[in-house]
């Protein structure tokens, strides 16, 4: 069964057990390790998830705000570690920009924030703010979410007919709803309670609607700030989506049922 591992469930300030956003997608046991996004902290979790290093292969960003992105730079130092054998080739993904991040981050830490064994691609969407790829079975989609100009939300469908989607950070996008169009695990971003909404980030409700509109099996509520407290968080998305509502929180683990 496919497994998705919650490393980093918060934000950028800090909170005991909700580190910078990250997730780990496992479409099966001991098998290769699919980053979503990889904020500060990402390579720390690695360990208390059972994820070896040499385990991940892919990284697919959202975006490129420090909180959603700044580990693939401890990545890169770690892979070249000489106490480790030459790593795999790492594949990175994301929105336009992807370039300009990582040539920048090489400029700030030099060689040791270069990793000569990634390979990157720049996904570009389509006029309807779509686009995607596929690798080694699995279907990765996009929507632009609105949050900055070239933000995406991320879907992925399993060769075994598995699927989830990963909001990224959003306001209430009807393309994000239709990306996660009943997909097995919806793992939405739930940045603030509703009295504190902020435009292009979600609180309980907005995220509520959103799965309720996109007709999803299980919501998993994720990216809280220190203001949002997680269980009073599901109490109130339960007044606007019936289907099961889980609550992110790193180390947490969530397999994936077609």
């Amino acid at each position: 069964m496919a497994t998705l591992t919650v490393l980093g469930a918060g934000s950028i300030l800090p909170r005991t057990g909700y580190g910078c956003s990250s997730y780990a997608l496992r479409p099966e046991e001991s098998g290769p390790v699919t980053l979503l996004d990889c904020g500060p902290g990402t390579t720390r979790q690695l360990a208390p998830a059972g994820i070896e290093l040499h385990d991940v292969r892919r990284v697919v960003l959202s975006h490129y705000h420090t909180d959603h992105c700044l580990d693939v730079f401890a990545l890169a130092f770690a892979r070249r570690s000489p106490f480790l054998a030459p790593p795999p080739q790492l594949a990175v993904y994301g929105p336009r920009g992807l370039d300009e991040l990582l040539g920048s981050g090489g400029e700030v830490f030099g060689r040791w924030g270069r990793d000569p064994a990634r390979d990157v691609h720049v996904v570009e969407v389509d006029g309807e703010g779509r686009g995607g790829f596929e690798a080694d079975g699995l279907v990765f989609t996009c929507a632009r979410t609105l949050h900055t100009p070239n933000a995406v939300a991320w879907r992925v469908d399993l060769p075994s007919g598995e699927s989830l989607a990963y909001s990224g950070d959003t306001g209430e996008n009807p393309a994000v709803a239709e990306l996660a169009r009943g997909v097995d695990l919806f793992v939405c971003e739930c940045s603030f309670p509703d009295a504190e909404a902020v435009e292009h980030h979600l609180t309980p409700s907005s995220a509520a609607r959103l799965a309720r509109d996109a007709g999803v099996k299980r919501l998993v509520l994720s990216h809280f700030y220190p203001s949002n407290d997680p269980e009073t968080a599901r109490a109130v998305a339960a007044e606007t989506f019936d289907g099961p509502i889980e609550l992110a929180r790193d180390g947490a683990a969530f397999g994936l049922t077609g």
